[in-house]
């Protein structure tokens, strides 16, 4: 009985220990994305995970293309609604990433992650000062909206 006792109270100190804050935590870097491009437009992280949040008026999607020719896409977020964040993809690679607007691949983030080393010092924080552009005809009862129209 006694050896059963031990058994239990270890279990219990394994448990108590797997239980503790910040165990099986993981770090998520998000990168903002808007009608105006992404925020910030270059981020170095370290192997971890990264998502998007649209901070737009629009919806958008967010894609990364394979780097093997006729690869085709090998992140897709979907689309994202205004103030939606997308899932989260794991960076466990080291090298350079670019991570487009699906509708606008002028518009597009940087991701970097360490190749020489484990980490790095991480930079990708978003700037508060670079906010989305703003929405036309905001508070305006009466907004002509002209629609774009394509010529060959």
């Amino acid at each position: 009985m006694r050896r059963f006792g031990g058994a239990i109270a270890a279990l219990a100190v394994l448990a108590g220990l797997l239980a503790a804050p910040g165990a099986g935590a993981y770090t998520v870097q998000t990168i903002e994305v808007s009608e105006g491009g992404f925020n910030p437009a270059v981020c170095q992280m370290n192997r971890e995970f990264l998502r998007f949040k649209n901070v737009g008026s629009t919806p958008r999607r967010v894609v990364r293309h394979s780097p093997t020719p006729g690869g085709g896409l090998s992140f897709d977020s979907g689309w994202l609604q205004p103030g939606e964040t997308s899932r989260e993809e794991y960076m466990g690679f080291p090298g350079t990433f670019r991570f487009e607007d699906f509708e606008n691949p002028a518009n597009y983030v940087i991701v970097k992650t360490p190749v020489f080393s484990a980490t790095w010092p991480v930079e990708c924080s978003p700037d508060p000062a670079k906010r989305p552009p703003a929405p036309p005809c905001t508070g305006t009862a009466y907004c002509l909206r002209v629609p774009g129209l394509a010529a060959d």
